[in-house]
């Protein structure tokens, strides 16, 4: 009970906060600009990020309606790895303090973390059950351990920091499913992996 009030109590400072940057921002109103809205909602986002945590999420927007958001601080418990994070999308997903630190650290998030945690999580858990306490992203990877039937991610370890044998490990089996537009090549001789059904037949130096 204590928590619920402690949330309800956190989610209305911020709703306050972003109704109030509205009014000083942009007055009573009047025809509000595309570029300065994309600066408002830009600005706001790193103020609460900066204000009440980057574990906040803050979503700004303009609907024809008018000036829209949705916040709402994370759920939060403590137990023996510290405080644990739930997921906004996952419901069986919580993410430990470490790692929340870890991933801001990391990728250079400083507000809405826990939802950009999620869209990361969203590819990786396509690959629950390849590599046992990892999964896998074409970003980086997660680890974790399952207690009380859910996943709980200690830590996030991004692609730059991988060495070439935790990429071997890690990325060579379905590494297909990783590849974006930008890396697929065209033209043979352009490439650096070539998948087995697009070898030309009848090259067996390409094939050894």
């Amino acid at each position: 009970m204590t928590q619920d009030r402690h949330f309800a109590f956190k989610k209305a400072q911020v709703e306050g906060f972003v109704k109030k940057e509205f009014q000083r921002y942009f007055g009573k109103g009047g025809r509000i600009s595309i570029r300065k809205r994309q600066r408002f909602m830009e600005r706001v986002t790193k103020k609460v990020g900066k204000k009440f945590g980057k574990d906040i999420l803050c979503l700004i927007d303009f609907t024809k309606q008018g000036f829209v958001s949705l916040v709402s601080p994370p759920h939060t418990e403590s137990t023996d790895k510290g405080k644990l994070f739930n997921s906004f999308t996952h419901p069986q997903v919580a993410y430990t303090s470490h790692c929340v630190e870890r991933f801001s650290e990391r990728t250079q998030t400083m507000d809405n973390c826990i939802i950009t945690l999620d869209s990361y999580l969203d590819e990786a858990l396509l690959t629950y059950g390849r590599h046992e306490g990892y999964l896998v992203s074409s970003q980086g990877l997660f680890a974790y351990v399952i207690e009380d039937d859910r996943l709980v991610i200690k830590t996030y370890i991004n692609f730059e920091l991988l060495s070439d044998d935790q990429i071997r490990k890690f990325y060579t089996h379905d590494m297909a499913a990783f590849l974006t537009p930008d890396m697929i090549s065209e033209e043979i001789d352009a490439s650096d992996i070539i998948l087995m059904d697009e070898l030309p037949s009848g090259d067996p130096d390409q094939r050894a």
